[in-house]
């Protein structure tokens, strides 16, 4: 995988300062990994085209990726992330 720069929409920003602090490290974690293109749970979403999750802990993180930037679109609770 290769090395991608991380940007956060308005929302995603949002979110991301909303979280728990022991969450907050973690998605920290996760976010470094993606950067620096190292093994994740990164998996495509069934039945939408170029988006993607990463599982932290009970929140996901979505994201869609062009060239060598990802967009983290939403960070939310697994039961609300794909509503």
């Amino acid at each position: 995988m290769e090395r991608l720069e991380i940007e956060f929409s308005r929302e995603a920003a949002r979110q991301y300062k909303k979280l728990p602090k022991g969450y907050k490290s973690l998605v920290d974690i996760a976010l470094s990994k993606l950067s620096q293109g190292s093994g994740l749970d990164l998996k495509p979403i069934e039945g939408k085209k170029d988006i993607y999750r990463i599982r932290v802990g009970k929140y996901r993180i979505l994201l869609s990726k062009f060239d060598n930037i990802a967009l983290i679109s939403r960070i939310a609770a697994r039961g609300n992330a794909y509503k």
